[in-house]
């Protein structure tokens, strides 16, 4: 069946350019390309790359969109031309004045004291590893044999963990994740501020998690032994030595709860979705998982599970749950041979490199086996789905863990139970959208049969 997008690029239409580049074909009275790039953006930008070249200006409400396609585009990313702090300004109450909207020396600064507990190693010091691989064992126990939505369980999951890294009891968990729910209402782009509007219940629930953030700092500084990643954070320095502040901490500790639970959630979500559809896949995982001791908690223990980081990356190349980032130009730059003026506003699709040809061959195929037996870690372009340069995503080894962990814990208790996944009946196979992450609807669900 033919979607928007696919009739959208076979009709005749008039082109344009501004600054010398195209515009896009096809845009609506006042909305312009919104109802194609809301959806089945990786699939619209591959065609309008197709139609008009790799370069090329979208139109939004009320805007245009410069998209810079290839490798150019991710040069972007390494902010030596372009900026991220117009974040601030766009959406101050989701980032604020955090690592994601800063650069420079100030960047600088924040990441080099934020990234220790953050590597491989730090996560096992601090106990985050060991801490998520109790909380995935303990939701894994608990799913029903179906049919159920594994995302809202990996929704829950992934929050859990992030949560519980920072210190927070269990039996305040149900808070945590209410007042979480009202925060991220700030996305709804209607900022009109009444009583009940989202964007009132947005601020409530940013002020609410403020305010416990601060408390749990208090609480930790006077705990230095506490494990997780906060009373490591405390424990952190910049490279001149300095401790991070607590404005700082606040700021950064809601970030990582709003950007690094929806990723994982997705990704760990359409795992499970690709071994329901894959009998001969989800053999080889469970082989390999209940071959092992239990759940990775150090860098080692992660090298006994290959075929495990082979579906994360695979998953993360077909699923990417974000698919574009932004950056804004500080000088007059030029782009594939085209001039593009100082202040631009430039789109990066970092979720179209997971389907580059010349990366992948056969990239619409699901392969784990493009992960296998490499001797080299994955380059830049291949982890584009976290972002690069600088802003490259603060929480990738967490991802990395928790997935792996999530994956050999799945087949683990599906072993036990010597049961295997399935798509619940009359379910079709989900096709990735966004709205905004890349997640599968909730309405996919699975069920467990026995093996």
């Amino acid at each position: 069946m033919q979607t928007v997008t696919d009739l959208l690029f076979r009709l005749p239409m008039r082109e344009s350019h501004r600054e010398g580049i195209p515009i896009l074909p096809g845009g609506l009275p006042l909305v312009g390309h919104a109802p194609y790039n809301l959806g089945d953006t990786l699939t619209f930008l591959r065609n309008a790359a197709a139609r008009v070249g790799p370069l090329f200006w979208t139109k939004n409400v009320g805007n245009y969109l410069l998209v810079c396609m290839g490798e150019p585009g991710f040069e972007l990313l390494k902010n030596r031309v372009t900026s991220s702090e117009f974040i601030r300004e766009q959406v101050p109450d989701f980032v604020g004045d955090s690592l994601l909207s800063r650069d420079g020396v100030p960047h600088r600064s924040l990441r080099s004291a934020m990234s220790g507990p953050f590597t491989p190693r730090g996560l096992t010091s601090s106990g985050a590893a060991t801490i998520s691989a109790e909380v995935i064992e303990a939701c894994v126990a608990g799913l029903p044999q179906g049919p159920f939505s594994l995302l809202s369980h990996t929704q829950g999951l992934a929050l859990d963990i992030i949560f519980r890294i920072m210190g927070i009891e269990r039996s305040e968990l149900d808070a945590w994740n209410r007042h979480y729910r009202e925060f991220i209402l700030g996305a709804i782009p209607l900022k009109i501020d009444l009583p009940f509007s989202p964007a009132r219940r947005a601020r409530q629930g940013r002020l609410w998690l403020d305010a416990r953030f601060s408390r749990l700092i208090a609480a930790a500084r006077g705990k230095p032994e506490m494990p997780g990643t906060l009373s490591a954070l405390l424990a952190a320095k910049d490279e001149e030595g300095r401790p991070l502040g607590d404005p700082d901490l606040v700021q950064n500790l809601r970030l990582l709860a709003l950007a690094g639970h929806e990723t994982s959630a997705s990704v760990m979500a359409w795992l499970g979705i690709v071994l329901a559809q894959r009998p001969d896949l989800w053999e080889q995982l469970r082989d390999e998982a209940v071959a092992a001791p239990g759940l990775p908690r150090s860098p080692e223990e992660l090298k006994r599970h290959p075929f495990a980081e082979a579906l994360f990356r695979e998953v993360l190349r077909m699923y990417p749950p974000v698919s574009v980032t932004a950056r804004q130009a500080t000088e007059e730059l030029e782009l594939h041979g085209k001039r593009v003026p100082k202040g631009t506003m430039i789109t990066v699709p970092i979720g179209v490199y997971g389907y580059d040809p010349a990366l992948y061959p056969e990239p619409e195929r699901f392969d784990p086996s493009r992960w296998m037996g490499r001797r080299l870690p994955p380059s830049a372009l291949e982890t584009a789905a976290f972002g690069g340069g600088p802003h490259f995503c603060l929480g990738y080894h967490l991802a990395w863990v928790e997935v792996v962990q999530f994956a050999t814990a799945f087949a683990r208790e599906l072993a036990r139970r010597g049961m295997r996944p399935q798509l619940a009946p009359g379910g079709a196979p989900p096709k990735l959208r966004y709205f905004p992450f890349g997640q599968p609807p909730k309405r996919t669900h699975l069920e467990f049969v026995r093996a």
